[in-house]
């Protein structure tokens, strides 16, 4: 999906923001940064509708709280802390104000990318999708007749996957997936959606990948699946 708000990336003196900027621009998010609080929120203020996740340190996050949301008018979900875990208090101190998502040392490009365009999404009227896509490294089978392959599966929700398979199938196919998660074994009937070799599809994934939408889950295949993905989550949410 494209997103047309942008993050605003706050750094200090340090300068340890900066390499995050970079990588939200190669994973096609529009950025805005600088290291100085007075500017980029001068810089901000020109256009202030296209802002929709405000990126800061995390040892800086409860100082800067609340002048990002006096100056920005953005709702407490939009800022997100960036780095090193800080004690427990802060982060508390962090969860009371209303702020939602976390970014500790974010070293996976789909994780960042995530977080960053989820807190975008929550600030975008105009964003309609209301299901979460939980970034994963699950290993796993994707069965088409008699044909066993094996797979990757980068993202997940209780409606379907993104899943990285070479070669890809074609969109329409007719797939079970047999995945484990976290010691409970699923197969899920699911038909592709679209792959990679469709024009508009734009991934950051290795290889090649198809989008799987589940059909026919049974009730206790899916309260797995939300069980697993609401412990995947906490990994993200203050």
């Amino acid at each position: 999906m494209d997103y047309q708000r942008l993050a605003l990336i706050l750094d200090d003196e340090a300068g340890q923001m900066g390499e995050l900027a970079l990588r939200l621009v190669r994973l096609e998010v529009r950025v805005l940064y600088a290291n100085d609080f007075d500017e980029i929120i001068l810089l901000a203020q020109q256009s202030p509708d296209d802002v929709g996740s405000v990126l800061v340190p995390s040892h800086r996050a409860l100082e800067w709280l609340p002048r990002v949301l006096k100056r920005l008018h953005l709702p407490p979900g939009a800022v997100v802390p960036v780095g090193e875990r800080p004690d427990d208090g802060m982060v508390e101190s962090l969860r009371s104000e209303g702020v939602r998502w976390a970014l500790w040392n974010p070293e996976d490009d789909r994780a960042l990318r995530f977080v960053v365009t989820t807190a975008i999404s929550e600030t975008d009227a105009t964003e309609t999708r209301t299901e979460l896509r939980v970034p994963t490294q699950l290993e796993g089978l994707v069965l088409r007749g008699p044909l066993e392959r094996p797979s990757v599966i980068v993202n997940l929700n209780d409606s379907g996957a993104l899943v990285e398979i070479d070669p890809p199938l074609p969109a329409g196919s007719r797939i079970k997936l047999r995945l484990d998660l976290g010691g409970e074994a699923l197969t899920l009937g699911g038909k592709v959606i679209w792959t990679t070799e469709h024009p508009e599809v734009h991934t950051i994934e290795a290889g090649p990948v198809v989008g799987i939408r589940f059909q026919d889950v049974e009730p206790d295949d899916r309260a797995a699946l939300m069980r697993f993905l609401t412990k995947e989550l906490e990994r993200f949410r203050l």
